[in-house]
């Protein structure tokens, strides 16, 4: 019987028996019987934790994507805009990412436990992007500042993200401080809770991080691009509708429809009446919830003949 040291990694421990198993198999006892045959002591592992932790964590990384996808479906629908959306969207993969790097560097193992720190986190991710974006967007959107574009467009990102910025800071270090007491503890609740409470830290840090630097970069290059130019747009639209034909032959896929309906959508922009051309944009949106709800269905698919293990 094998026993893992406390505090080790069990996969690991368990990959190290492996591997010692494979050094040691050639040098076991054997023996030729009279028929010729070889028979040969081998290790038999009789009990294999390997499967039950791959399949805990991959079914906990599957709810935390889901999550994700989730929270910017919500996005989208609550700020009926692309560009704010992308602009929330892309602090939450690049947040997660951020906090699996610092989990590595700070040696605070992927269990179930931190990984549901990163999910409890995902919720104030999200306010993050929320109040940073929705403040840029509001100050864009003011009179004086409509159409602005090159270091006046920088100025006004850089007030909108100011103004917020000290109370956002506020607001995640009264929670991380919260968490003090968590860091605090020994032995066993130590052990159970302290990766909830780094990982949720780090998540809230990384959120932090991206709200101040690179949501505001995002925003400039986002708010920057001219879209009524007619030329760019008609080049892009004609883009979609050929990737959604080459989707149809190569892949055999309804996606390239999706894509060919964007495109004519865009391209059509023009007969819309100047005040129901925001009409325009909700379709777009319509097009990629109908998408990102498909693939959630079929995630959530019970299992079946089709789906059975």
């Amino acid at each position: 019987v094998v026993v893992a040291r406390y505090g080790a990694n069990p996969l690991e421990a368990i990959n190290n028996v492996k591997d010692k198993i494979a050094e040691i198999s050639p040098g076991l006892p054997s023996k030729t019987l009279d028929d010729g045959t070889i028979s040969k002591v081998t290790i038999v592992p009789f009990y294999d934790r390997t499967g039950l932790i791959k399949e805990t964590l991959g079914t906990l990384e599957s709810a935390l994507t889901e999550e994700v996808i989730i929270s910017i479906i919500v996005v989208i629908i609550l700020m009926l805009s692309l560009q704010a959306s992308f602009l929330i969207s892309s602090l939450l993969p690049l947040g997660v990412l951020m906090t699996f790097i610092v989990m590595r560097q700070f040696g605070v193992d992927a269990n179930v436990v931190a990984l549901s720190g990163i999910a409890i986190a995902i919720g104030v991710m999200v306010d993050v992007g929320v109040v940073f974006t929705e403040n840029i967007v509001r100050h864009l959107e003011m009179p004086a500042n409509k159409g602005a574009k090159g270091k006046k467009l920088l100025a006004v990102i850089y007030e909108g993200t100011t103004e917020v910025a000290s109370a956002v800071i506020t607001a995640l270090f009264t929670t991380v401080v919260s968490f003090l007491p968590v860091f605090a503890m020994q032995a066993a609740e130590g052990k159970l809770f302290k990766p909830l409470a780094f990982t949720k830290t780090f998540a809230m840090i990384s959120a932090l991080i991206i709200g101040l630097m690179i949501i505001p970069t995002l925003a400039n290059l986002v708010f920057s691009i001219r879209f009524e130019k007619k030329r760019i747009k008609r080049v892009f639209n004609f883009i979609l509708i050929t990737a959604g034909i080459i989707f149809i032959i190569v892949f055999k896929t309804w996606l390239g429809i999706v894509l060919i309906a964007l495109g004519v959508n865009g391209l059509l922009e023009y007969r819309w009446p100047e005040n129901k051309k925001k009409f325009v944009n909700y379709i777009n949106i319509a097009l990629t919830l109908l998408v990102v709800l498909y693939f959630l269905s079929i995630e959530w698919m019970p299992l079946g003949a089709q789906r059975s293990l």
